[in-house]
């Protein structure tokens, strides 16, 4: 078969790779903030240098994975984009280490990021805190909008 279905399913796996990055970045992110954190393992230490610290160790670590994930994309296009017209050969080991490392990336990745959903602690209080601060800069937008459809001008308005 073409190596086209190699780079299509590889492609997919990409994707998840560049969604789970996406998701495990903004879970990073809250819980730096104190708005959430991950799930903490009895046995779990903290921070080696700060024990009080809890890293988002998996989300990291998903981070880490996802990135080698989405990076399997350019091989495999390069491997369909080398082939001669009859098919050499000189694709077959690339081509069988590409797909195993996807496959079993993608899985280790999905573990991951389900041990992090499933044990997910989030404080409402933080995140209420955080939106009564942004609030009233949330809400000019539409003030903003209010007022330009009243027939002000816009650069006033701002």
């Amino acid at each position: 078969y073409s190596r086209k279905v190699d780079l299509e399913v590889i492609s997919a796996l990409s994707g998840l790779g560049a969604t789970v990055h996406k998701m495990c970045s903004d879970i990073r992110i809250l819980a730096s903030r104190k708005e959430l954190e991950e799930p903490f393992e009895s046995s779990q230490i903290g921070s080696s240098a700060m024990p009080y610290k809890r890293n988002p160790m998996r989300s990291e670590r998903c981070c880490a994975l996802a990135r080698h994930l989405i990076t399997l994309h350019a091989n495999a296009a390069n491997t369909l984009a080398v082939q001669w017209m009859e098919r050499t050969l000189d694709d077959s080991a690339n081509r069988r280490l590409t797909l195993a490392e996807a496959f079993l990336t993608a899985d280790a990745t999905l573990l991951t990021l389900l041990n992090i959903c499933q044990g997910l602690v989030v404080y409402p209080k933080v995140i209420s805190r955080y939106i009564a601060q942004e609030l009233p800069f949330m809400a000019t937008e539409n003030i903003i909008m209010a007022m330009v459809q009243a027939g002000g001008d816009r650069q006033v308005c701002h």
